[in-house]
């Protein structure tokens, strides 16, 4: 996965994390539909401006974009620890430490497995 679709990903991580369409974010940060949609995809790299508009737009900073995407990780990891990171953030701190726990038992399990 090349360093425009991870960082898309990340974009669209914070888009879908805020419950907001691409439509909804192409117009707060004054891009197309089709510019959103390319940069989700990993197509366009956006400029530093873009990010610092979707940054601001998603409340999350701009290394929030480059977080882990050098780190050697499969592309599979690269999207379900993504993945992981829109589920916290929609729960409540009670269901996120019930959550935290249940990933404590597996990794638990696997431990006494080996």
């Amino acid at each position: 996965m090349s360093l425009k679709q991870r960082v898309g990903l990340r974009v669209k991580e914070a888009r879908v994390a805020r419950s907001l369409t691409q439509e909804a974010l192409a117009d707060l940060v004054g891009r197309t539909v089709e510019a959103v949609s390319n940069i989700e995809r990993g197509r366009t790299f956006p400029t530093i401006e873009t990010l610092e508009q979707l940054g601001r737009h998603l409340d999350v900073p701009i290394q929030y974009f480059f977080e882990d995407v050098e780190r050697k990780v499969s592309d599979r990891r690269f999207v379900l620890e993504g993945n992981l990171k829109i589920l916290g953030r929609q729960l409540s701190n009670e269901d996120l430490e019930i959550a935290v726990r249940h990933l404590e038992i597996v990794l638990e399990i696997r431990k006494n497995c080996s």
